[in-house]
């Protein structure tokens, strides 16, 4: 017979989840049954309020990162919505608009970006043609003016470029594809 934990990977993956997306999700439903094994509370139910709130309680009490915490409430959130679609549970107990902790917009993480002196420094030392590739220096460039990420950027192949329009693709965490715009 297969457990719950295998049932709801394999709903995951038929759900056309990504594979870091289930291991990442299946990873936090274990790490909240060990929870409740740990306190021995309620553990022939897979998921009720009372032990989702001690265990979110618990994350506050050990000091986890506010993103760390809303990452395992939405894991277990769709952990609930498993338990809904199989029939072990007949309603949510978890409601991600009440449950997710809130933080003030911009204070979620400390985004560091270079000033713009250190900007004119990299950018003066890319342009001396003979200590930097022509490959590094449009690696420079991209980066700086396009937003793109670190991932996203060495995912570039040749043949993701429209030359016509100027508009590379990238292809976003997801999956997703996305165009950045480039001035010639």
């Amino acid at each position: 017979m297969q457990s719950t934990i295998e049932a709801f990977e394999q709903w995951l993956f038929e759900e056309g989840r990504a594979p870091r997306t289930i291991e990442s999700y299946v990873s936090d439903v274990k790490g909240f049954q060990r929870f409740l094994k740990e306190k021995a509370a309620g553990e022939e139910q897979p998921l009720s309020r009372f032990s989702f709130v001690r265990f979110k309680e618990h994350l506050l009490q050990k000091n986890f990162a506010v993103a760390t915490i809303n990452k395992k409430v939405n894991s277990l959130k769709v952990y609930n919505d498993f338990l809904r679609t199989t029939g072990v549970l007949s309603k949510s107990i978890i409601v991600l608009k009440n449950d997710k902790i809130h933080t003030s917009s911009g204070s979620e993480t400390a985004v560091t970006s270079l000033s713009d002196e250190q900007v004119e420094q990299l950018l003066f030392f890319v342009e001396k043609r003979n200590k930097v590739s022509t490959r590094n220096t449009l690696i420079v460039y991209l980066l700086l003016y396009t937003g793109v990420r670190v991932s996203e950027l060495v995912s570039i192949k040749l043949t993701d470029s429209d030359f016509l329009t100027t508009h590379p693709q990238v292809t976003e965490k997801g999956g997703k594809r996305r165009e950045i715009g480039l001035k010639p």
